[in-house]
């Protein structure tokens, strides 16, 4: 997977961007679970976030699902609480989406993808999705927080269908950046998947 290198500057959404410098500031937190606390509680929208553990020893590492937002869950029909993302992911796509989050462990960077898409109506809209480490005492990344946002600058647009039955944009639509953003207790690093 080619990802290019970059700042936060390149991440579009203003919030995204926030969540980004929040995440420099700490980014180390001993359970998934108190992941939403590491950010300032409007900055977050934990409906259309996933929150993943990272599980095993081996290469590649899995990810299992613990939380999957209610707008995620509406928009691809898919409740996969507790499940592997390998489990769940559609197969067009899975191992473009496992390489991002491969990539985003790996590095123990930021990871942010833009995907070019259309809703029934062919109205442009833009899926914009962020990948953020959180590590433990030990310095390795277990869990993963991934938020995500549909928008079009045509204004509306139809969310319905746009992930009909967890169909996600296709490798050949979406282009990933690893965004190198200096964090006050890790030295820089660079990993390619």
């Amino acid at each position: 997977m080619f990802a290019n290198p970059s700042s936060a500057e390149v991440v579009r959404h203003v919030p995204h961007r926030w969540l980004i410098n929040q995440w420099a500031r700490g980014g180390r937190i001993a359970d998934p679970a108190l992941v939403p606390f590491a950010f300032e509680p409007a900055s977050i929208d934990m409906s259309r976030s996933i929150i993943t553990r990272v599980v095993g020893d081996g290469e590649p590492r899995r990810y299992q699902v613990l939380h999957y937002g209610s707008l995620m869950a509406a928009a691809t029909g898919l409740e996969p609480r507790g499940r592997y993302l390998d489990e769940v992911l559609p197969s067009a796509t899975r191992d473009h989406v496992l390489m991002q989050y491969e990539l985003c462990r790996r590095s123990r960077k930021p990871v942010y993808s833009i995907s070019h898409i259309s809703d029934v109506h062919d109205v442009p809209v833009d899926y914009e999705k962020l990948l953020l480490p959180f590590t433990g005492a030990d310095g390795e990344v277990h869990c993963i927080f991934t938020t995500s946002l549909l928008i079009s600058t045509e204004g509306r647009f139809e969310r319905d269908g746009i992930f009909a039955h967890g169909d996600f944009p296709s490798a050949n639509t979406v282009v990933v950046y690893a965004i190198d953003v200096a964090r006050a207790d890790d030295a820089p690093s660079a990993v390619a998947v």
